[in-house]
């Protein structure tokens, strides 16, 4: 299957494009790391609207509730504070601050709850939990079950009452809201490694993805006296294996991934199904060129387009000449509510999940066995947290 370019929205070369959430009946909104957001007209990827949200990079940006049918309200994270946008009136409606003024690195929204994650500041990152009808003070906080900064925060989409957070000091951690205290509502600690991206791949499985580029698949404990945590499946570095350099993210239906070797620089799309990657993958050469995609969007109800951002300050549109990809909106019916700790999770035998056509190879390295890598990681990390050219192609940096 090939791609052809439709259109492209430049905002420059010094102005990058972070990432992408959809306003299905009015565009596609894109972040940009001087600050602004822009919603794009969906053919022409012309701006329809823009606003200053903040004068530093843009480190996150979610729609409030995920609500990409009817949605229009929005958060914006950056250095400063976490701001909320109408887009209908083009105004700020509230600022959310911490009392370490932290920065803050990382936004959900779901279940009427905005959850924000903070970098680190004094010898914890913090996590505070909004309800999205008062934003004065937050509904709950999390200040001290993570020891660096908090890269990636999401709400399971089905059960309200439960949490994910993940961090550069290598852990995942899963919470149950329904327990007041932290020590309680930390319900289980996933080892990995420094935390690029987490998320559900189902109500009970869970998928880290680290800034070393090592990927894995985890199983939620359940709630009995003896819980079994089951091997997860760890596919190692997957830079070789997949034919990349760097992962973008996990998408319902496929993984994005890039590579950024001087005029080889391209994106691909693998498709992932039940916890299975297919090699047969989708590639659009020099898609940004020799840059970092930052971003992937398919729309679900015109999934023959595909709509892709980057470190070469532009949006691009693509459309299929095979036809659509079919890819899912949601990776299940998030509209049914469940209580995922109710009952016992069945275990899964997750030592061979390999075939002749797919990428699922689990490693005898223990998960968390990457210490020196990932202090070397953090250390690079560390001093590249603005917006700068890099110096290093074959590495992504995100401007937290």
């Amino acid at each position: 299957m090939s791609y052809s370019q439709l259109e492209t929205r430049s905002f420059g070369n010094d102005d990058w494009c972070l990432g992408f959430q959809p306003i299905l009946s009015k565009g596609i909104l894109t972040s940009l790391s001087n600050g602004f957001v822009h919603l794009l007209d969906w053919q022409t990827a012309k701006s329809i609207m823009n606003i200053s949200a903040h004068n530093k990079p843009i480190k996150d940006m979610k729609l409030i509730n995920g609500d990409s049918n009817g949605g229009s309200i929005f958060a914006t994270a950056s250095e400063t504070c976490v701001k909320i946008f109408d887009i209908r009136s083009n105004q700020c409606i509230a600022s959310l601050h911490n009392d370490k003024s932290a920065p803050f690195l990382s936004l959900d929204s779901h279940h009427d709850m905005l959850a924000c994650g903070t970098e680190l500041s004094g010898i914890d990152a913090e996590i505070h939990i909004y309800d999205i009808k008062r934003w004065d003070t937050p509904l709950r906080s999390l200040v001290d079950s993570h020891h660096d900064d908090v890269t990636t925060i999401k709400f399971h989409p089905s059960d309200r009452n439960v949490l994910m957070s993940g961090s550069t000091d290598g852990y995942v951690n899963i919470y149950d809201l329904t327990q007041q205290e932290e020590d309680d509502a930390l319900h289980q600690v996933i080892n990995f490694a420094s935390i690029h991206s987490c998320g559900w791949l189902a109500p009970n499985r869970i998928f880290t993805l680290s800034h070393m580029e090592t990927f894995g698949v985890h199983e939620l404990n359940d709630k009995s006296d003896e819980p079994k945590e089951p091997q997860p499946a760890d596919f190692g570095d997957v830079r070789q294996k997949w034919g990349c350099d760097y992962v973008v993210d996990v998408y319902p239906g496929f993984i994005a991934t890039g590579r950024t070797e001087e005029g080889k620089g391209e994106l691909k799309l693998l498709p992932f199904s039940n916890e299975m990657v297919d090699k047969e993958s989708l590639i659009i050469p020099r898609a940004h060129g020799d840059e970092v995609v930052r971003d992937v969007f398919i729309p679900y109800q015109q999934s023959n387009l595909l709509y892709s951002c980057g470190e070469d300050g532009c949006v691009r549109i693509w459309k299929s000449n095979c036809g659509a990809l079919k890819v899912p909106q949601e990776l299940w019916d998030y509209s049914k509510p469940m209580n995922v700790f109710e009952n016992s999770v069945v275990e899964v035998e997750m030592g061979d999940v390999s075939s002749h056509n797919t990428d699922a190879i689990a490693s005898n390295d223990r998960p968390g066995d990457h210490t020196i890598e990932e202090s070397k990681a953090k250390i690079e990390r560390k001093g590249k947290k603005d917006k700068g050219k890099r110096k290093d192609k074959k590495h992504r940096y995100k401007p937290y």
